[in-house]
């Protein structure tokens, strides 16, 4: 593992990666500064930047998004999470789904959100799978296709995300997009609920006293 001191020669140097893990770990490492000098962050993670590192570039937007070190800015918070995605984050990619699904940063587009989710969904990432999944249910974007919307919900589930372990058991409670079944609807449930998902736990114990 790298020392800090051969990280910041490197960053000094203009190494974009070594850039970037500085910030990094003056922003979330063990030994970093309290509070955080966000300035100095922002600093490292806008020279990697120049040089489209992709992380950098995916960190950038999340303070942009959420405020951090600078002034919340959603528009600018779109433009880093589009540089990102197009430099192969695929959690920029998701994000930026979620710009054109919200209408966040950029206007509202519906089957440009479901493109977005598509392509970080087939690229595995599990809040891409469960919003493609809410698409197809709603039809937002696309037909509705609950058959889909299971097919994708549970690839989020068996990623372990809370929310999509909801949306199935919902699915198989109601038989939208798979057959009905109280076995399968309390499993999710369960699962999320162990998770927190309080929703889950109401739908649970609702379902037990029936």
């Amino acid at each position: 593992m790298e020392t800090t001191a051969y990280l910041l020669s490197q960053a000094a140097a203009g190494d974009a990666d070594a850039q970037f893990r500085v910030g990094y770990r003056l922003a979330f490492g063990r030994r970093r500064p309290r509070p955080t000098d966000w300035a100095a962050v922002l600093r490292y993670w806008e020279q990697a930047a120049v040089q489209q590192h992709r992380r950098a570039l995916f960190y950038l937007g999340t303070c942009y998004d959420h405020g951090r070190g600078v002034a919340a800015d959603v528009k600018r918070a779109y433009d880093y999470f589009r540089q990102a995605a197009a430099a192969g984050s695929v959690e920029a990619a998701y994000n930026v789904g979620f710009c054109y699904s919200r209408g966040q940063g950029v206007g509202p587009d519906a089957e440009e959100a479901v493109a977005w989710f598509r392509y970080a969904a087939e690229c595995g990432d599990a809040e891409a799978q469960r919003e493609l999944g809410y698409c197809y249910m709603l039809g937002k974007g696309v037909e509705p296709d609950y058959a889909r919307a299971v097919h994708w919900y549970r690839k989020a589930a068996r990623q372990h995300d809370r929310k999509a372990q909801y949306n199935l058991g919902l699915c198989y409670y109601s038989g939208e997009g798979v057959g009905y079944s109280r076995q399968w609807a309390a499993y999710w449930w369960r699962r999320a609920a162990a998770s927190g998902h309080r929703r889950a736990k109401k739908e649970l114990r609702n379902l037990m006293n029936q």
